[in-house]
């Protein structure tokens, strides 16, 4: 035998084993369409989930009395699919909602993860900083108040609810309890097309739970170190018999204390949602959510001046007063109509109204004697309000042209997102009060120190845009997405005294977001892809020229293989990735302030420009029955390129982002699901481990780190369980976020366990 056909013969073999674990040879090519993706196993609960009625065999073309239930249950090639998670009872992920056609993920050409309801529940989950730990390539930067910065291959990331972007009310702000929440979609990489205007780090759906086909309630309660407790109520079903109006309420509240001294978080969530089919083609989705919230606001631990050298401190130690604190109540509206045409074709419109009205308080240190451990204070007051205003609409279906089934989608969205408020701060040199106290004193500062707040300031942002995809099935293996999004972006602000004038910083129109993407079907569920995609960030700083500099640029190239194993249970994504991102402002010091409409600001020129490259390797799903895993590593590599001084070109910019990142997270059932339902053990386990990172400061860093944590769990029947979760076994000593010589260093939580029973009704 030739060595070339020896190699030959090897390449069919591996097809052959690839073929056996995503489903076998007998699905032609050419049907790469999804097998029945609402037949996802079991309840958690021993419960057998209810599979619709199986579509095998028909028509692509859904007729007038094969109406699909919602865009999340759409006919997809003769298939019915589900994107929703809630009651599968696995981390199986069977198609994705985030791109509007409703695809299943190896058909998506970009890295895409999605956390589900069950791995929410087996980790105790309630947060949206600890969920997005759980995700692969995303780094969170916690702050002391149960807020956070989220981002991915060194950018940050924008937020989606239900599909309809947001601008603002994401990064750094209050978020409501995980238990309103179906699952967590993220999309890493540029999402301009359907985001607008965004850094290129990706974008994160929130999907909400909607009402349920029949009656279902649960309810859990769990208790932890650190007096953390945490409750929920979830009810929901038809109302009456003809099932035209259904409903559900989810109720979560938190009432816990920190590690760290004098610091506590209580929060009480209340969400209501009420499906109402209008008529057997349409649907109108209400929903409202309310949460408040009283929190610690702190700021983190010094390091050494000078050095950035670890202090070594106690993890309980607390820097401030005992009057920090942060309240944020928040409510959200939402609205959705959704039409389903004939021939497949599905329009959907949301509209979302959220405020948010911010009270913080707090106090933090300037300046840091570690011999003596005193500290020069600063005190600090903000108010503020946002308001967040947004609609989306869109219309998705099928196209059959040349004897081949392609999808297009089309829709156009805005948003509205106002800022208002300001704040106030006095420190140690203007009050002498606050110098040279003892950090160890967080009753040495009175709350009369306090200033008021009385500069005030008013800033609105609206952003526009239409855009559209075409999924084109170039051959029966091949199929070509092209899409595009033009938009406009306004930002104005206004000081609120008397004879203020609104000016307007940024005023951009027109700008283009191209989408190009090809996906190649090696095997039915095997798929190799490639794309470009693009964003945009507007900027306000002016050039020579007396123009605004054109927005900010992020492209990305990928390119990888994903596909879904072990009957379509478990997919696989390996990807690599290159963003450059470009445009950025750079001061122009050859020239004398003269830019501006003022014609007395700073000039600058759009030359700046960074480089974001990496791969990324993610296995999510359910291999073998009652075993549930979600693994993951990611490497990135941020520079700078050009920042305008010299000496930083080819430094890493993202200093929080770890080059090197590893998520594993796997839970195992050991009572099959067919049988009794009763005395049915569990376990789970995960290890969370980072290569080095440093902070604001380059001088502020740290080594590496890793954390594993476990489960166990008993359920009596089908009605009762009990859970055990311990997290940092090891009670590793480690910084979860770094900052600077005096705040932003916080540690991660030493050992702590949770106990959580649950029970469904």
């Amino acid at each position: 035998m030739t060595s070339r056909s020896r190699q030959g013969t090897g390449f069919r073999k591996t097809l052959y084993v690839i073929a056996l674990l995503s489903g076998g040879w007998e699905e032609a090519v050419a049907q790469t369409a999804p097998a029945d993706l609402s037949a996802t196993g079991q309840e958690q609960n021993g419960t057998p989930a209810k599979k619709k009625p199986s579509l095998q065999g028909r028509s692509a073309v859904a007729s007038d009395s094969d109406v699909p239930g919602s865009v999340e249950q759409l006919l997809v090639h003769g298939h019915r699919a589900t994107a929703a998670t809630d009651g599968t009872g696995t981390y199986t992920v069977r198609a994705v909602s985030t791109t509007r056609m409703l695809l299943r993920p190896e058909d998506v050409p970009q890295s895409i993860s999605v956390l589900s309801t069950q791995q929410m529940k087996d980790q105790n989950l309630f947060t949206v900083d600890n969920a997005l730990k759980q995700v692969a390539g995303v780094n969170v930067n916690l702050y002391g108040d149960g807020t956070a910065g989220f981002s991915s291959r060194g950018f940050s990331l924008a937020a989606q609810y239900d599909g309809s972007p947001a601008n603002g009310g994401f990064q750094f702000s209050q978020q409501f309890d995980l238990a309103i929440y179906d699952r967590i979609e993220v999309l890493r990489g540029p999402d301009g097309v359907l985001q607008g205007s965004s850094a290129p780090g990706g974008s994160v759906n929130f999907v909400h739970k909607r009402p349920t086909e029949t009656f279902q309630g649960n309810a859990s309660f769990s208790a932890g170190s650190w007096d953390n407790y945490h409750a929920t109520v979830d009810v929901g079903g038809p109302i009456g018999n003809s099932k035209i109006v259904s409903a559900r309420l989810v109720m979560a509240g938190t009432d816990r204390d920190f590690f760290y001294k004098n610091a506590y978080d209580r929060r009480w969530t209340i969400y209501g949602v009420t499906d109402i089919h209008i008529d057997r083609r349409t649907t109108l989705t209400v929903s409202v959510t309310s949460q408040s919230n009283d929190t610690t606001r702190y700021m983190g631990l010094p390091r050494m001046s000078g050095t950035g050298a670890d202090l070594n401190l106690p993890r309980n130690t607390f820097i401030g007063s005992d009057w920090n604190k942060g309240q944020v109540p928040t409510t959200e509206v939402m609205a959705q109509l959704e039409r389903r045409f004939g021939a497949g074709w599905v329009g959907r419109v949301t509209g979302r109204h959220r405020t948010a009205d911010t009270d913080l308080q707090y106090s933090y240190i300037n300046a840091y004697n570690a011999k003596s451990q005193t500290a020069n204070y600063v005190a600090a007051r903000s108010i503020y309000s946002e308001t967040n205003d947004g609609v989306d609409g869109y219309l998705t279906g099928p196209l059959h042209l040349l004897n081949r089934t392609h999808t297009l989608m089309i829709g156009a969205n805005y948003n509205r997102y106002v800022y208002e408020g300001g704040g106030a701060s006095v420190n140690s040199r203007t009050n002498a009060a606050l110098a040279g106290l003892p950090i160890s004193d967080y009753g040495a500062i009175s709350g009369a120190i306090l200033p008021s707040v009385k500069s005030r300031s008013w800033q609105p942002t609206e952003q526009w845009g239409v855009y559209g995809q075409g999924r084109f099935q170039l051959m029966p293996s091949i199929f070509l997405t092209l899409g595009g999004r033009i938009s406009g972006y306004v930002q104005k602000s206004r000081d609120l005294v008397p004879g203020a004038v609104t000016s307007t910083s940024i005023d951009q129109q027109g700008i283009l977001t191209p989408y190009a993407a090809l996906v190649y079907h090696v095997l039915p569920h095997i798929t190799l892809y490639a794309s470009y995609t693009d964003t945009f960030s507007p900027q306000s700083a002016y050039g020579v020229d007396g123009r605004q500099l054109q927005p900010v640029r992020g492209g990305q190239l990928e390119g990888g293989m994903k596909g879904a194993l072990f009957n379509q249970m478990l997919t696989f994504t390996l990807a690599g990735y290159r963003i450059v991102q470009r445009n950025d402002a750079i001061a122009n010091s050859d020239l004398d302030p003269t830019c501006g409409p003022s014609h007395t600001a700073t000039c600058y020129v759009a030359a700046g420009k960074t480089r974001s490259q990496g791969a990324e390797a993610e296995v999510i799903g359910r291999p073998l029955p009652g075993w549930d895993i979600n693994a993951s590593y990611t490497y990135n590599d941020n520079r700078i390129v050009d920042d305008g001084t010299p000496s930083n070109a080819g430094l890493t910019y993202a200093g929080n982002s770890p080059r090197h990142l590893w998520k594993l997270w796997t839970h195992y059932r050991f009572e099959p699901y067919q049988g009794a339902q009763k005395n049915i053990w569990s376990i789970g386990g995960g290890i969370n481990a980072q290569s080095g990172t440093f902070g604001t400061n380059r001088l502020v860093t740290q080594s590496g780190s890793i954390t594993a944590s476990a489960q166990v769990g008993y359920q009596w029947n089908r009605y009762l369980a009990l859970t055990m979760n311990l997290n940092n076994i090891s009670n590793t000593r480690y910084y979860q976020r770094l900052g600077n010589f005096y705040y932003y260093n916080y540690y991660g939580e030493p050992r702590n366990f949770m106990f959580t029973l649950r029970s469904n009704f």
